[in-house]
């Protein structure tokens, strides 16, 4: 959806291609026929690429071309296009081998490859400086969390672990993590940091809709101004939103899982990650989002709030790969909820 919208954007506003030749496809548009230029979610373009793969005339571009790894999505890059280009920030799947197994035999092999660090030597992302904000969970929910740890424990510490074991181990590890994520002190915390950025370009990143939601409310009732965007906004009010936001109408978007990929507006320089996953994919993508350099932009800043040992263990082992080459600094906040 993302994806989609960045690159409708692109084609209108960077190339001058008019909207009448650009065709969407989602599960919330579907046009009857194709165009000059023709935009596909992958879900959607598992069955509609049918009509139009065989057709060799048309170039296929796959963007976080990582996504096409698995089994069911891989149909959608199946096809005789006159020629194709796959590009992604982390092409490597970290559970499976889709990369190897469909991307490359479909797209063809990797050509180029470039890193952080390499990109920092070479001046080609903006200089960045890491804050990791530690945060406390509130008593009921830290209680919760403890209580979900206990168990987990006693699982692990079992000899032999049954089907049934590892599949209780799950479900706890993602009851914990949401537990976690949904720490109520992330949401002031991060309007705090966004208020101390105050007329800086700013991203905040959350897990959950209700989260993002949350936010923006509380953005509103302290008589600031933010745009949101996720998926249970209608398209042309997503687009219009990313719209203002590119345009420096708003400075301020707060959004969810839905901007980890995708979002191109290099005048941003301070990203704040509310709460996130273990995913090292996600990890990257959303540094990208502050990382691409901008005339003016000295220094881009990625806060990230954490409240548990196993996000700080994740942070600890990035701060040793990371700390010879950019600033990192770990802060405590003293903030408190009223009552």
């Amino acid at each position: 959806m993302t994806l989609l919208d960045q690159w409708y954007l692109g084609f209108e506003e960077d190339l001058g291609i008019s909207k009448e030749q650009i065709s969407c496809f989602s599960g919330q548009e579907k046009p009857k026929e194709f165009n000059e230029v023709n935009l596909l979610v992958i879900n959607t373009a598992r069955t509609v690429l049918q009509k139009l793969k065989e057709k060799n005339e048309y170039l296929l571009i796959v963007d976080e071309c990582h996504r096409a790894g698995s089994p069911a999505n891989s149909e959608s890059i199946k096809g005789n296009y006159a020629a194709t280009l796959g590009l992604s920030a982390t092409p490597d799947r970290e559970y499976d081998l889709g990369l190897k197994k469909y991307i490359i035999p479909r797209l063809g092999r990797i050509i180029y490859s470039y890193d952080y660090l390499q990109a920092l030597n070479d001046n080609v992302i903006s200089p960045f400086e890491l804050v990791n904000v530690e945060v406390n969970l509130l008593p009921h929910e830290e209680r919760e969390f403890n209580k979900v740890t206990k168990k987990l424990r006693f699982l692990f510490s079992k000899k032999d672990e049954s089907e049934d074991d590892k599949s209780k181990i799950e479900r706890l590890l993602i009851r914990r993590a949401r537990i976690s994520n949904g720490a109520m002190i992330r949401v002031p915390v991060a309007v705090k940091l966004t208020e101390e950025n105050k007329n800086q370009k700013t991203i905040i990143f959350h897990e959950s809709i209700e989260g993002a939601n949350t936010i923006l409310k509380m953005f509103n009732e302290r008589g600031e101004t933010a745009v949101i965007y996720h998926s249970g906004i209608g398209p042309e009010m997503r687009r219009d939103n990313l719209r203002l936001f590119k345009k420096g109408i708003f400075n301020v978007l707060v959004t969810c899982k839905a901007l980890d990929e995708g979002m191109n507006v290099p005048k941003t320089s301070v990203a704040i990650i509310a709460s996130s996953t273990a995913s090292t994919r996600q990890r990257i993508q959303r540094l990208g989002r502050v990382l691409r350099p901008a005339t003016g932009k000295n220094k881009a800043y990625i806060y990230t709030i954490y409240a548990s040992n196993q996000e700080k263990q994740r942070l600890v082992k990035e701060y040793k790969k990371l700390q010879e080459h950019i600033d990192i600094k770990w802060i405590k906040t003293d903030f408190r909820l009223n009552g």
